[in-house]
C-alpha cells in the first residue's frame, strides 16, 4: 500500500475524497431517501416523515400505516467524524508515504557520500568558489 500511495499526486488525493464522500452518502441517506420516497407515494393521510434536529442530534422517522417503517438517527459528533477523519487519515497516509525531494533529505543529513566533509583535506582546498587564473580585466 506504501508503494501505491507514494505514486499519488495531490489530485489523486482530493479525487479519493470525493469518491469516499459520494459512496458515504450513497451508503448512509439511500435507504432513509428510499422510505422517504415510498412514503410519499402512498394516499394521502396514510405516511408521516418526521425529522427533528435537538440537542445535536438528527433524528429521522417515516411511518406508513401508522407503523414505523424506517428510524435512522446521528449524533453531530458522528456525522463529523465520518465525514473528516477517513480522509484525514488517507492525508495522513499520503503525506507520509511520499518522498522528500533531494533538496530535503540532504538538509537533514541524508545526502551522499560527496556532501560530506572530507578530514584529510584542508579547509582552504574545500572551498567550492571556482578561481579563474585569468588576468582581470
Amino acid at each position: 500500500m506504501k508503494a501505491f500511495l507514494a505514486r499519488w499526486r495531490p489530485g489523486h488525493v482530493i479525487a479519493a475524497w470525493v469518491v469516499y464522500w459520494i459512496g458515504l452518502v450513497g451508503v448512509t441517506l439511500t435507504p432513509t431517501l428510499l422510505a422517504i420516497s415510498g412514503a410519499s407515494a402512498m394516499p394521502k393521510d396514510t405516511s408521516d416523515v418526521n425529522v427533528s434536529f435537538a440537542n445535536t442530534m438528527l433524528h429521522i422517522t417515516v411511518k406508513q400505516l401508522g407503523k414505523v417503517t424506517h428510524d435512522a438517527s446521528a449524533s453531530l459528533g458522528e456525522m463529523a467524524f465520518w465525514v473528516g477523519v477517513p480522509p484525514l487519515a488517507v492525508y495522513a497516509l499520503w503525506l507520509f508515504t511520499r518522498r522528500r525531494p533531494a533538496a530535503t533529505r540532504q538538509s537533514l543529513g541524508e545526502g551522499g557520500l560527496e556532501s560530506m566533509p572530507r578530514p584529510d583535506v584542508p579547509e582552504a582546498d574545500r572551498s567550492s568558489t571556482i578561481h579563474s587564473r585569468a588576468p582581470h580585466a
